[in-house]
């Protein structure tokens, strides 16, 4: 029997992962990578200056390809890229990439046969367009990611600011320093990008103004200069303390009786980031609780940042920018700044342009919000998956555990509800989620607050335990995600699952 043919859309952190996995299985797998090169957020072309992950090493990288121990606790752009860039190498995806390769197109096939005819469109190193192709495959990957589309406001007077010679990006465009060196800058946003280029700024351009609308808890990478932010952020003790809409055991008494001490739980560490950052004498106090934050918009402060804006190397100003003026811009209160360079690290927004609009609509809805099962397949359309849509504070990892339900998946070897169930679920974790608000502004594809729970969730569908024992349970429950933990269970799951892939449906 011919073996199946594997579509992946992307080659980041998701793509490569998802294409190492049905590799792996022994399936075809065909990369498709518009950019000229992989990593995706990595890509070099997309890197600020002095960009780093904001994750500690060992719990940012893939189960079994450990970062190499002479990199820092939070590596460099450039060091993600060359890690993303070995793995590739190692695992055999590298030469499954096409790249300068843009998906333009994914319809059915026709004649009643399962599968997809996806257009490609092949650029040169300009990006002018050489040739069009189309080709099919049995099952395709969409790991285009949440983080692919640049999101930059329109205003008005932005052509005159750009023709008497200012300067408009986004954070993913500022790949050289000197584009503001001594310059007049202006930074809008105080998401992870935003604050880290205003910071860098600071020291480079002659006068840095942050120009944000809301103010965003951010935590050091060590609590009280000691804690490391991995024992805090990363563990599943730190989820408990959060209400999972499905509580249980100890999470249901913390979540009734135990409400006070929650709530003393989430005073006390605001408290600490407060006084470390002295965020109330910097008039840089969020208005929303911690407790409401912690999601995918959660990330480390850059080291210096509050310092800057304490000294006045970062203007910071909270407002936003109505329009562009010949020198400069104008802010919503009226006053004027001027301005040569004006980055915007106003994030992404997501979108799969190339599906057929009835598919496409399936799976977003008119407000932009992803609706699919375990974030990872829709019900209504059969051979497709989802890797990457599913993103949180370790994102390598649940993009890695999601490529193993998809194999499952494809193989036919989950015991899935009916398509009418699936999407009562889909609903009804939508609805709760909006409820909540942890995480609604990635339009439903962030389940960072509750990673631990999702990737136990896949486990149990593909029938892999992850509790051996109650001590290991205990152990599991305080320390910071350790990705190499679950090379084992995918050791497991192949030893469980022996049929060859020509049984694959």
């Amino acid at each position: 029997m011919t073996v199946k043919q594997i579509c992946v859309i992307g080659a980041g952190i998701s793509g490569l992962v998802a294409a190492k996995t049905f590799i792996e299985e022994g399936y075809d797998v065909t990369v498709f990578e518009k950019q000229k090169g992989l990593g995706g957020v990595w890509e070099k072309s997309r890197t600020y200056p002095e960009l780093t992950a904001q994750n500690p090493r060992d719990t940012y990288a893939f189960s079994d390809y450990p970062m190499p121990a002479s990199y820092p606790e939070w590596p460099t752009a450039e060091q993600m890229w060359n890690y993303l860039q070995s793995y590739a190498h190692h695992f055999g995806v590298t030469e499954r990439i096409c790249f300068g390769a843009e998906v333009t197109k994914v319809s059915r096939r026709t004649g009643g046969q399962l599968g997809w005819v996806i257009s490609v469109s092949y650029q040169d190193n300009n990006q002018r367009r050489i040739r069009e192709e189309k080709h099919e495959f049995d099952f395709v990957l969409v790991c285009n990611g949440v983080f692919n589309i640049p999101k930059i406001p329109s205003l008005p007077g932005q052509e005159e600011f750009i023709a008497s010679g200012g300067r408009v990006l986004h954070s993913t465009e500022f790949n050289d320093a000197s584009v503001i060196k001594g310059k007049h800058v202006i930074v809008v946003g105080f998401g992870k990008s935003a604050t880290d280029i205003a910071n860098f700024a600071a020291t480079q351009a002659l006068e840095c103004t942050l120009v944000f609308r809301n103010l965003l808890w951010k935590v050091p990478r060590f609590f009280l200069s000691l804690v490391n932010v991995k024992y805090i952020l990363l563990t599943r003790f730190a989820e408990a303390w959060l209400p999972y809409r499905q509580l249980q055991g100890l999470e249901r008494v913390l979540h009734t009786v135990g409400k006070p001490l929650v709530w003393a739980f989430w005073r006390t560490n605001e408290t600490l980031i407060r006084l470390q950052f002295g965020l109330d004498a910097n008039r840089m106090l969020p208005d929303i609780p911690l407790n409401k934050f912690v999601g995918c918009t959660a990330n480390v402060a850059a080291e210096g940042f509050y310092k800057h804006v304490r000294s006045g190397k970062i203007r910071a100003k909270k407002t936003s920018i109505a329009r562009f003026v010949t020198d400069g811009v104008e802010l919503a209160n009226g006053e004027r700044l001027q301005a040569n360079v004006v980055i915007f690290g106003t994030g992404f927004r997501q979108d799969i342009s190339f599906l057929e609009e009835n598919d496409r609509r399936l799976v977003i809805d008119h407000q932009g919000n992803f609706h699919l099962y375990r974030h990872l397949i829709h019900p209504d359309i059969p051979q497709m998956g989802f890797v990457g849509y599913n993103s949180s504070l370790f994102c390598q990892l649940t993009s890695e555990i999601g490529a193993w339900w998809l194999v499952e998946y494809f193989k036919g070897n989950l015991v899935l509800p009916s398509a009418l169930e699936m999407h009562k679920e889909i609903e009804a974790e939508f609805d709760w989620v909006k409820t909540e608000g942890h995480f609604i502004q990635f339009n439903g594809t962030c389940i960072a607050p509750f990673a631990f729970r999702h990737l136990e969730q896949l486990l149990q569908d593909m029938g892999v335990n992850n509790h051996h024992s109650s001590w290991n349970r205990i152990a599991q429950m305080m320390m910071p995600v350790d990705p190499s933990v679950y090379k084992k269970l995918r050791q497991e799951l192949r030893a469980k699952r022996r049929p060859s892939v020509n049984n694959s449906h």
